[in-house]
């Protein structure tokens, strides 16, 4: 299981929110449009039948070659073990970043392509991170930014570029104190309030990116630096604007259940039930785990710990997913029911493993004040 700052590894597909600043202006423009949005509803199939076809006939436009490894990033993902995942990401990666050498090189003035050709170094970064390499983390993101600063400075009227530098601050900002001297010592500043400020600023103004800032933000305001309405508000726009993006859907059922909406909850819960089958095998292992953890969030507000329990050890027991933000949630909300069932020793053992996840959550706060004092409701 991997246990890290999940921030980043949210936010990976940063890089393909900057297509808002090619429209109108480069052929396949809307051909590629078309591409995207059927990656953000988990259409990959038809997604990567788009770009396969738009790499092959546009191949100078700006975003193709890094929306085309993002989309089969997540097509592997859907299918593939992570180590065969890792293998193709990092070969697919290496193309694009090959291909925008020699764009640049034939188009030194335009700062498209360096804005993508940042982003594709960038993207190195989420390997790393799944691997546990917190420095070589932060350096390949640091290479990325650097580039993506740089346009950033020569036009700040880019308003989607904020987005990966917010996410670098934010992550820096977040990080341990080796992470944080790191950072400094490479010329960033760790900040999660200015971090926070760039993305909230794109969420609110991007043309494109405005989708992927309130991904990351739902992301943070649930888990991170807790804010129940604006986790609610950002979770539920991009959650209508892509139906069939199943992570978006759990994450705004999870909002509803933090801002107490138990009825609506419930009615999105028995239509995630619904259509799990919908998705692929490797999908369906992981979300299940996520919807698990979701009825136990949603029996434990309605006072029904029993079967919160249920769900809550079904939700531990099956979970496979890389990144352990839910996991370190459903360890809580076990330790808590425990507390509440007067199980003291079996609560701490469930704090301890939410501790174990180390992934700087509101969890694992709690988590340490819980075993220092027991919970109660």
């Amino acid at each position: 299981m991997t246990s890290h700052f999940s921030i980043y590894g949210r936010s990976f597909l940063v890089g393909i929110c900057l297509f808002s600043n090619l429209i109108s202006q480069y052929n396949g423009d809307d051909i590629i449009r078309k591409g995207v949005d059927a990656f953000y509803n988990y259409n990959y199939d038809l997604s990567n039948e788009i770009l396969d076809k738009a790499i092959f006939q546009f191949p100078e436009h700006p975003s193709v070659h890094l929306v085309w490894v993002a989309s089969q990033w997540r097509y592997d993902e859907s299918r593939l073990p992570i180590e065969t995942i890792y293998d193709n990401f990092e070969n697919n990666l290496s193309k694009a970043e090959r291909s925008y050498d020699s764009l640049m090189v034939e188009n030194p003035k335009d700062m498209n392509y360096q804005l993508y050709y940042g982003s594709s170094l960038g993207l190195k970064a989420r390997i790393y991170l799944g691997q546990k390499k917190w420095l070589s983390t932060l350096y390949s993101a640091y290479i990325g930014f650097r580039v993506i600063q740089n346009v950033h400075l020569s036009d700040s009227s880019i308003i989607d570029s904020y987005l990966p530098i917010g996410i670098v601050e934010y992550y820096t900002g977040m990080g341990n104190i080796f992470v944080r001297t790191a950072a400094e010592v490479l010329g960033i500043t760790p900040s999660k309030k200015e971090g926070l400020k760039k993305m909230e600023k794109v969420a609110n103004e991007g043309q494109w990116a405005w989708m992927e800032a309130m991904s990351v933000l739902s992301y943070i305001y649930q888990f991170f630096d807790i804010d129940q309405i604006k986790g609610l508000r950002y979770s539920k726009i991009i959650a209508e604007k892509y139906p069939n993006n199943f992570d978006f859907q759990i994450h705004f059922t999870e909002s509803l259940l933090q801002n107490n909406q138990l009825e609506k909850a419930r009615y999105r819960l028995e239509s995630h039930n619904d259509n799990l089958q919908f998705l692929t095998k490797n999908y369906q292992k992981i979300y299940r785990s996520y919807v698990d953890y979701l009825w136990a969030h949603y029996f434990y507000l309605s006072g029904k710990n029993g079967m919160s329990l249920n769900y809550v050890e079904n939700s531990i027991k099956n979970y496979s997913a890389e990144l352990d933000v839910w996991l370190a949630n459903a360890y809580l909300l076990k330790g808590k029911l425990l507390d509440i069932s007067n199980k003291r020793y079996e609560a701490k053992l469930a704090y301890r493993k939410c501790l174990s996840t180390n992934n700087q959550t509101q969890a694992n706060n709690l988590a340490k004040l819980y075993l220092e004092q027991p919970f109660k409701k």
